[in-house]
Parts: C-alpha cells; sequence; structure tokens
C-alpha cells in the first residue's frame, strides 16, 4: 500500500515550500533587509556555520561566502519565524491558528527522521499530508503572482555548490557570476528546485559551451530537487564558462519560451590546468 512520500523527501518538501515562500513574501513586505527583519544574528550566524561546513565538505580550500536568504535553515528555524512573522504569509497558508500547529507537528516528526529513528505508518502519512498541502497552498499563491503561473512550470531555485543561489521567478535577468576559478578537473553540482499548476515530472538539463546537447539531464517529479554535475574540462577554459540550466514539463504540448518553461546561467571563470599556460 502507497505511505505517501519518503520522511526525508516530504520534510524537504516542506522546508524548501516555506523557504520560497517566505523569501518572496518577505521581500514584497519588507524589500532587500527582510532576512535582518525575521531572523536573529545568533540564527545567521548557526546558518553561515553550516554554509561553511558543507562547502568544506564540498570542496576543499574555496573561500567562504555568505549564505543566502533561509538556506541553511531548518523547519524549527522557519517555524518560529512564521509564528513571529505571519501576516505576509497568511494569504498563502490561512489562518496562523490552523496551520502553525501542523508545522509544530512536522516538526517533531523531524527530530525522529534526522536521528535516524523510523516513523510508524500514520506518522508517515501526516508527514507526507502536511508536506503536500503545504507545497500546494504555496504553488498555488506563487501561481497567483505569474499570469501565466497556472499553465507552465516554475523553477523556483538553483544553486551550484559554491552555495552561490539564482530565483528565475523573482531574479532578472536570471544569472549569476561565480568569483570562483575552476580548471579542467573540477566538479561542480547543482542543486534544481521546480514546481509545477499541473504536477508533472520536470526534466532539468545542463547545458555548456561548445557541446550541442546537454550534459547531463535528470527527471524529477514536480516539488523535488534535481542534482546535476559538471566535471570541468579542457573544452570550458575561458574567461566566461556560461553554464546554463534548463527546465521544461515532461509530455506538455506548449511551454512558456520555446521548448523550455525557465533556465537560469551561472558564469564561471574557467582557466587552463596549472602549468600549461
Amino acid at each position: 500500500m502507497d505511505r505517501g512520500l519518503d520522511p526525508s523527501i516530504a520534510l524537504n518538501l516542506l522546508e524548501n515550500a516555506l523557504r520560497d515562500l517566505m523569501e518572496h513574501a518577505y521581500a514584497e513586505q519588507w524589500g532587500p533587509s527582510w532576512l535582518d527583519k525575521v531572523s536573529t544574528q545568533k540564527q545567521r550566524e548557526v546558518w553561515a556555520d553550516r554554509a561553511q561546513a558543507e562547502r568544506d565538505r564540498i570542496r576543499k580550500g574555496v573561500a567562504a561566502v555568505s549564505p543566502v536568504g533561509l538556506q541553511y535553515s531548518n523547519l524549527y528555524d522557519l517555524t518560529a519565524i512564521a509564528e513571529k512573522n505571519w501576516q505576509p504569509l497568511a494569504s498563502a497558508l490561512g489562518k496562523s491558528k490552523d496551520c502553525l500547529p501542523l508545522l509544530r507537528r512536522a516538526d517533531s516528526l523531524r527530530n525522529t527522521v534526522a536521528h535516524n529513528r523510523l516513523l510508524v505508518a500514520h506518522e508517515r502519512d501526516l508527514l507526507s499530508g502536511i508536506a503536500g498541502q503545504i507545497r500546494n497552498q504555496v504553488t498555488i499563491y506563487m501561481s497567483n503572482h505569474d499570469p501565466a503561473g497556472d499553465i507552465y512550470p516554475r523553477i523556483e531555485k538553483l544553486a551550484d555548490s559554491f552555495g552561490r543561489i539564482i530565483r528565475p521567478s523573482l531574479d532578472s535577468p536570471p544569472s549569476l557570476t561565480a568569483e570562483q576559478v575552476l580548471h579542467p578537473g573540477d566538479v561542480v553540482e547543482f542543486t534544481c528546485f521546480g514546481t509545477d499548476p499541473q504536477d508533472r515530472s520536470l526534466a532539468w538539463e545542463l547545458w555548456k559551451p561548445k557541446v550541442r546537447q546537454p550534459v547531463p539531464r535528470a527527471t524529477t517529479n514536480a516539488g523535488e530537487e534535481a542534482c546535476l554535475e559538471w566535471v570541468v574540462s579542457e573544452d570550458d577554459v575561458q574567461e566566461r564558462c556560461w553554464i546554463d540550466i534548463r527546465m521544461s514539463a515532461v509530455g506538455a504540448r506548449h511551454h512558456r519560451n520555446g521548448s523550455l518553461d525557465g533556465s537560469g546561467v551561472f558564469v564561471y571563470i574557467v582557466r587552463p590546468p596549472r602549468g600549461a599556460w
């Protein structure tokens, strides 16, 4: 019998939905300084430590960069922020007295999942249901802020392994120039997250210069993260190497822009192998 989403996937969906909603709604309410408004210095320091630990794990010797927004917050942080700053979220999530108990219950289950303990069947179903409900509410809200949002999927977040983030639904143009200097043999991982009002699967592609087909590809359910990996080669050597992440709905007859429903571009400096110039 179908027991719903895997608990770790459900938590990921729930946290990503809340982050996306908060970053959109709070920026509308308070402008660019919204993060300082809704979080404490101590919270931001903890998130910075988590970001640095991840960067140290992924790639040794890369200079630290400040985490963006709520990327390294967890459900406990997000629930506390929502409780203190509910009004901008109400259009999407409804009354706090109805939604906050669900978030608190999900957070209590998060502790079990985080310690690799199994949830019993009804807890698994409950967590999956809460995640699905919140994700759907956020998707509907965000779609209503997009004139074609009820037709096409939307990229909510693209992130590279240096902690840099593009949000094509919010950023214009959806591109970002990274400061890191790369060399052939380096590996960059991209995390991609999108939603679709029609709940279709999403196809993700990574395009790079001098290559006429995407390398690599991935397909996910809407609302789940996709991971793409770029292994830097000598063909990528140039001072502005554009890495284009593209997304489209699988099986759709129509797309937002040609054959695509969304894209974002990361720009890197790629130099020849050390000692080869």
